[in-house]
């Protein structure tokens, strides 16, 4: 892989580190702002400081390999494909940050909650079929799996935590202060949770980039990438994507502290069984929405506007099969360039 090529692939990663804090921590702090529990520049800043915090516990925990990068992102079909041409192999990962980085754009600007993992993995198929490989239907299986059954999840433990909460606010064992500060809490669990869920992603791009560059992934540089990737998520969940927090706050349901509570603490709940049992990415787009709507339907129907539910759903379906064109055709435009 030439140095330039390293360069723009790690480059864009780091991009896609801030846009995934801009666009998925948003969910972390949209009940929050929307309910009050916190200021919005307070609130911003806890994300901020708790996604870089998750970001570097999460990759605290790992040991950075170039095997432990491939078998995350599920590329061990292309990158044993790729193996003796590493230009394309560059190629390959650039389309595949620019591709995840457009996705998230996207649903930003529409304001919809759309999962990065999900961007990133259609974009990985798309590219597999371009190089004419198989795509890693282990890795793949378990995230759709996870995909179908964690918002189910979601929905059904921020209903069940939903009653809990009304039954004791109306025997007045919790008050509106208790369940703000509770809020603020679950908030900040979802917000390290982000950081220690997602920027694995960016930082295993990286690692696998480097790897094929034959550049040393331990000592500085592994203290350096961990760095760097954690700062760009923290940067980008300082911007704060407020299309997102008003979709998930205003118009899928007028989101009292109640359910704000609820929703956050189902959320961080998936996510943990996600990441820490089935050791699979978990969107937080996903729970924190499901959760939404849960906790919503525990106070009645009517309060979720399902036109917005639908929406949000079409989404989530769309961005596999989106991306993969994406995948296919930026990869496809790439491998037409001279040198490649």
């Amino acid at each position: 892989m030439t140095p330039l090529l390293l360069a723009l692939v790690v480059a864009l990663a780091l991009v896609v580190a801030y846009m995934n804090g801009f666009h998925d921590a948003s969910n972390a702090i949209s009940t929050t702002i929307t309910t009050r529990a916190l200021k919005a520049s307070s609130a911003l800043w806890a994300a901020a400081i708790l996604n870089t915090l998750g970001a570097l516990l999460g990759m605290a925990l790992l040991v950075m390999t170039v095997p432990w990068a491939v078998r995350l992102l599920g590329l061990g079909p292309i990158v044993e494909q790729l193996a003796a041409s590493p230009d394309t192999l560059g190629a390959a990962l650039l389309v595949l940050m620019l591709g995840t980085f457009l996705w998230d754009l996207l649903t930003w600007w529409m304001g919809l909650p759309a999962s990065t993992w999900h961007a990133f993995f259609g974009t990985s198929f798309g590219v597999s079929l371009v190089i004419g490989t198989s795509a890693a239907w282990d890795r793949l299986g378990l995230m759709l799996a996870v995909s179908v059954v964690g918002p189910v999840i979601s929905a059904t433990v921020a209903y069940l935590l939903m009653q809990l909460i009304l039954r004791l606010a109306r025997s007045e064992l919790l008050g509106p202060g208790h369940i703000r500060f509770a809020q603020t809490f679950s908030a900040s669990t979802v917000a390290a949770g982000h950081g220690l869920n997602d920027a694995r992603l960016p930082l295993a791009v990286v690692v696998i980039a480097l790897g094929s560059a034959g550049a040393d992934l331990s000592g500085t540089t592994t203290t350096v990438l961990m760095s760097t990737v954690a700062v760009a998520v923290g940067a980008g969940t300082l911007m704060g994507g407020h299309r997102i927090i008003r979709t998930l706050g205003r118009r899928l349901t007028d989101l009292t502290a109640a359910q704000g509570l609820a929703a956050e603490s189902s959320a961080a709940l998936t996510m943990s069984l996600g990441v820490f049992g089935l050791e699979s990415p978990v969107s937080t787009s996903q729970a924190l929405a499901s959760s939404v709507v849960g906790a919503g339907v525990a106070r009645g129907r009517r309060t979720v506007r399902w036109s917005v539910a639908r929406e949000i759903l079409l989404i989530w379906l769309v961005t596999p099969l989106a991306c993969a064109v994406v995948g296919a055709a930026l990869l496809g435009v790439a491998l037409e360039l001279p040198g490649l």
